[in-house]
């Protein structure tokens, strides 16, 4: 690798070179803090009187006598180009003082635009794929430009911002003209990839999807890399709705049966590609599959319409956790492999199995490894004459410890008197979701109105024991409500929270929008009970607990995995034991099992 200490500007001084951004690169992200500091950079230079202004590294290698691929400093590059066209149209348009009026035809002559003895307006910079076409717009009419584009605003912030600087054109080019950045030219021997690991160990801030994309393109040609990332990576990036990093993670995860760290996702994906072999297509082909199923997990579009409801209600609970075994379960799904009952009853018991867990207050920490190996080990045991569905059951009810499957007792007791008012905001949202529509066709939108504020949750008996509801409840009123308070059974939900608020039960259930006239099937019992007592908390609980089981079933299954089948060895002269125990032998029609 060859480098220099040189003017920024130099780089773009070549009458037909072009400076490519390859699709690999990050779009350009620079934000308007990061000009305006290049801004004041530019000022103090001119203020103190100072030679030259560093302004990093700049590194690239040249694909061709006319083009430099850019491998890192994209950022500053298209900065630069973005400051002079703006310096350039201030010039035309006589909004910035120019002691030399061709400065503007100049900047764009001899550093951002090419020879144009072809008549066709061409560039010196080429970002990448939306910023390419939000930067070309900027040589056009404002009508024309892409105002979305961080292209465009940091752009409009250099036409807005120079003329306040107080200096002339002149000034501010001279300015520009000192920037310095070390500029270095990989040789054929280098290896882009390496130095791209080794500069952005420094601290660069690329995520770990950024990476992985340089890791499968950079490699390839540019034109391989163009279909490559238009046909894969693109598509992947789109249907994941750019949670690149988030969704590689579950890929690994399904893959390896491993987790990575958030922080080392591009290094797992390393080893992944280098233990497959493949690269390019070839390897992007499947991750590409997967994320569409990513994204028929999220979005609840998996083609059966059942299924799809019973993912809207799951996905409330926001449990990614569970991706690395949806995301192949679709896929056997979408190919055939795996009927639409079988497909719903799957989704069912992973519900029932991730709810009974929460309810039972059982730490979340254990679901990473048991949905990380959950799949394979469920195709490792599954006979040809067994459902998916019941293999499923026996895997998860088998399991103890950080991985357990509360039953119907464990679950109805907790249930029944745990605190489920003091819970996170989604889970409450989803449990009374499931109570108020089970699986009904007639629903009701309970965890959206919830989430968004429209509705809430209320206590029945208040959380303010009050006389008026000492009175209704007894003289156990005090042991009622610290038993009852945050109970299931004294649980509901309305719209008119704040205007029930510690009102006795008669009120509450009898005002307009009251009880009374709920439309709530969770507000069965206050519908038809004149009094709020600790018989009427206990029956509204019993009831609920009763549709709990129901709903979130404890499954059953008959599925036993085969034995494994042990070796058979002739008996011979050369036949070696050591080590090695025999639990049967047979001598023509006679069977006999050893007894240690």
């Amino acid at each position: 690798m060859r480098g220099q200490v040189t003017e920024v500007y130099k780089i773009y001084d070549s009458r037909d070179k072009e400076l490519v951004i390859p699709v690999y690169q990050r779009n350009y992200d620079w934000k308007i803090d990061n000009c305006r500091q290049l801004l004041d950079d530019l000022a103090e230079l001119i203020a103190t009187g100072r030679r030259k202004h560093f302004f990093g590294a700049v590194v690239g290698k040249p694909d061709s006598s006319w083009e430099w691929v850019v491998i890192d400093g994209q950022q500053r590059l298209t900065t630069v180009s973005l400051l002079m066209l703006a310096l350039s149209r201030l010039v035309d348009d006589g909004a910035i003082e120019a002691p030399d009026p061709g400065l503007g035809e100049r900047l764009r002559r001899n550093y951002l635009l090419k020879d144009q003895a072809t008549g066709d307006t061409r560039f010196k910079l080429k970002p990448v794929k939306n910023d390419a076409r939000a930067y070309r717009r900027l040589f056009g009419p404002e009508s024309e430009f892409i105002e979305r584009s961080n292209v465009t605003a940091n752009y409009r912030y250099f036409l807005t911002e120079l003329p306040k600087l107080g200096l002339d054109a002149d000034q501010i080019w001279d300015a520009i003209c000192r920037l310095e950045v070390m500029h270095l030219d990989l040789e054929p021997e280098d290896d882009p990839q390496r130095i791209f690991e080794s500069l952005n160990s420094t601290g660069l801030a690329l995520s770990e999807a950024d990476k992985i994309r340089n890791l499968v393109l950079m490699g390839l040609s540019a034109k391989d890399q163009e279909v490559v990332y238009e046909d894969f990576w693109n598509r992947i990036e789109v249907n994941v709705g750019y949670e690149t990093d988030d969704f590689l993670r579950w890929y690994l995860t399904a893959k390896t049966s491993k987790t990575p760290r958030f922080d080392r996702v591009y290094e797992s994906f390393k080893k992944f590609a280098a233990d497959t072999g493949l690269r390019g297509a070839a390897l992007l082909a499947e991750v590409r599959d997967y994320s569409d199923c990513y994204r028929r997990v999220r979005a609840a579009d998996t083609g059966s319409k059942a299924a799809d409801a019973k993912l809207r209600k799951l996905n409330i609970l926001r449990q990614d956790v569970a991706l690395p075994f949806f995301m192949p379960v679709i896929a056997d799904f979408r190919a055939g492999a795996l009927s639409e009952g079988e497909f719903v009853r799957v989704i069912d018991i992973i519900e029932s199995y991730m709810f009974r867990r929460f309810a039972c207050d059982i730490p979340t920490n254990g679901l990473n490894k048991v949905f990380a190996t959950l799949y394979a080990e469920l195709r490792r045991i599954q006979t040809p004459d067994s459902r998916f569905s019941d293999v499923l059951a026996y895997s998860l009810r088998r399991r103890e410890g950080s991985g357990i499957f509360p039953d119907d007792q464990w679950f109805a007791e907790d249930f029944a008197t745990h605190n489920l008012y003091k819970i996170r905001s989604e889970r409450r949202q989803y449990m009374f979701e499931c109570l108020e529509n089970g699986d009904s066709n007639d629903v009701r939108d309970i965890a959206g109105r919830l989430a968004e504020g429209t509705l809430s949750v209320e206590h029945i008996m208040p959380q303010t024991l009050t006389e008026a509801w000492r009175a209704e409840l007894g003289q156990d009123a005090t042991e009622i409500h610290e038993t009852w308070l945050h109970r299931i059974g004294n649980l509901t939900v309305t719209g008119y929270n704040s205007s029930y608020s510690n009102s006795p039960y008669e009120q509450k259930r009898t005002t307009e929008n009251g009880f009374a006239h709920s439309p709530y099937r969770l507000n069965q019992e206050m519908k038809e009970s004149p009094v709020w007592t600790v018989e009427q908390l206990r029956a509204r609980s019993e009831r609920l607990v009763r549709e709990a089981l129901a709903y979130w079933d404890y499954p059953q299954t008959s599925f036993v995995p085969p034995k494994p089948q042990l070796p058979v060895e002739p008996l011979g002269t050369d036949t070696e034991f050591t080590n090695r125990i025999a639990i049967r032998f047979e001598y023509q029609d006679a069977t006999a099992t050893v007894r240690n």
